[in-house]
């Protein structure tokens, strides 16, 4: 079992929640970093909970996603969220010069509320999980 960094996490969930509040921009440049990095910052914090506790290594960022929900460290509901809106990772990192940013903005706005929840899934698993007051260092709660 490894150590998590609580302030670290804490930091990249923040980093979420005030991102999940961005998406409605109507500039484009400003939409695609927003969604970007809500993708890449949730598949981080699902690794450090991954790594803390030992669970199957994840081949790709939908593995990251599947183990969370496996775990129970987020909800279904949120599971299915957050996949519909892996599929833009492609396109902001190889399709970029030609990103359909009406659908990208919608399906994000859609389906939201799995990153404005995620912080509260982490604490909630944090709380009630066995393993997780050895896994978690520090004195901060998360």
């Amino acid at each position: 079992m490894y150590f998590v960094d609580k302030k670290l996490l804490n930091k990249r969930l923040d980093y979420i929640e005030g991102l999940a509040e961005t998406i409605d921009t109507e500039n484009n440049l400003a939409l695609e970093r927003a969604c970007h990095m809500l993708i890449e910052a949730t598949v981080d914090v699902g690794n450090m909970i991954i790594d803390a506790f030992i669970l199957r290594d994840p081949g790709n960022y939908q593995d990251v996603l599947d183990i969370l929900a496996q775990e129970k460290v987020i909800g279904p509901e949120d599971a299915e969220k957050f996949k519909n809106t892996l599929q833009w990772r492609k396109e902001l990192t190889r399709n970029y010069q030609a990103v359909n940013h009406e659908a990208m903005r919608a399906d994000f706005k859609e389906n939201i509320s799995a990153y404005k929840d995620f912080k509260k899934s982490i604490e909630y698993f944090y709380k009630n999980d066995s393993q997780a007051v050895t896994a978690f260092s520090g004195d901060d709660d998360v």
